[in-house]
């Protein structure tokens, strides 16, 4: 009888890069922040308790979000280079493995709001229900829909039951929540319909999947170079000044009811925000690397209802909040490739 071989360890750095892509965690932050924003338009200061709370029934949605999306996509990530890595794409993890697990992720989210959230229940179990139910949606017909602004718009409604669920749970939510939500609703719109439908264009196209990018247009030459149509653009410019409208509104009404001196930090914030924008625009126009300017476009989407909510929070949860924010952000070198790429734009003098 011949020994059994030793199997050889899995390096660690191995676990954890494929951790790292199982659970999205680049992307992770903007989840996180979801519950908490809607808990800071509450008249009721949130406690610290019941924010990491939120927290965890966030990473479950995020977990059940990501992981669900990669099961049903996986076809067609088997031809996007960039998900080469990813386990799923590798086959080092089964379909139906990764598929059970963002199905324990529903049980355990709602398993947590019971015993860390607490308080009433009223509305918020079924708000957290409902924005399980549209990104199941989103992630089973997202790419075969014959008219995809109408899946964007499942997903952008379910991550925004996300704000509505972290309003609930805190009882008394301001104005400032359906700001948050709209705001959350159209950022997806430009997230999904316009910075990765244009990311993932060549791939989609090559294998037959409906996305508003093809839809408006976009496509790939003979040449392998990207061509943007002109509704897609008209598309994308209307998106971002609806986002900048709706950001700048809620503070000029003061949905969140802040105090004076909490108006004005909101409005620095905001203000900051598009002198950022700006930067970024000025570097496009010197003919920045498109992936490095929308990188740094869509963080400084992120953070706009950020700023808007934090002015309005108590300070243990503010930090949970900024930490939920910032530091996804500080670990992906997307972050840092995207900031090295505006600066070099902005060294640049056009022709």
């Amino acid at each position: 009888m011949h020994p059994a071989k030793p199997t050889r360890p899995i390096p660690v750095a191995s676990l954890v890069a494929d951790g790292w892509h199982f659970l999205r965690i680049s992307a992770i932050g903007a989840t996180l922040s979801l519950p908490l924003l809607g808990a800071a338009s509450s008249r009721i200061p949130i406690s610290s308790r019941r924010a990491l709370g939120l927290l965890g029934v966030a990473a479950c949605f995020h977990s059940f979000a990501y992981v669900h999306n990669d099961v049903c996509d996986l076809e067609l990530d088997r031809g996007q280079p960039l998900r080469a890595q990813y386990p799923l794409v590798r086959g080092a993890l089964a379909p139906a493995t990764a598929l059970r697990f963002a199905l324990v992720c529903v049980p355990a989210a709602f398993g947590l709001d019971a015993l860390a959230v607490g308080g009433s229940r009223h509305g918020r179990r079924r708000m957290l229900g409902l924005a399980f139910a549209l990104l199941a949606a989103y992630n089973r017909w997202g790419k075969c829909c014959p008219l995809p602004p109408l899946t964007d718009g499942l997903q952008g409604l379910g991550w925004a039951a996300l704000i509505g669920y972290g309003a609930l749970a805190a009882g008394a939510p301001t104005r400032l929540v359906h700001y948050l939500a709209l705001y959350e609703f159209l950022l997806i719109l430009q997230v999904n319909g316009v910075h990765g439908a244009l990311r993932d264009l060549a791939n989609d196209a090559s294998g037959g999947a409906r996305t508003t990018a093809i839809w408006l247009g976009a496509r790939i030459d003979s040449a392998g170079g990207l061509r943007i149509s002109r509704r897609l653009t008209g598309y994308a410019a209307l998106l971002h000044l609806a986002l900048m409208i709706v950001a700048a509104r809620a503070v000029v009404v003061n949905a969140g009811e802040y105090r004076p001196p909490a108006q004005t930090s909101a409005a620095i914030g905001l203000a900051a925000l598009s002198a950022g924008l700006a930067v970024i625009g000025k570097a496009a126009r010197n003919g920045a690397a498109a992936p490095d300017l929308g990188m740094a476009h869509l963080i400084l989407l992120l953070s706009a209802p950020v700023a808007l909510a934090m002015p309005a929070m108590a300070p243990a949860p503010r930090l949970l909040l900024l930490a939920a924010h910032l530091l996804p952000l500080a670990i992906n070198r997307m972050s840092f490739d995207a900031l090295r790429g505006v600066m070099a734009g902005l060294r640049v003098r056009p022709e």
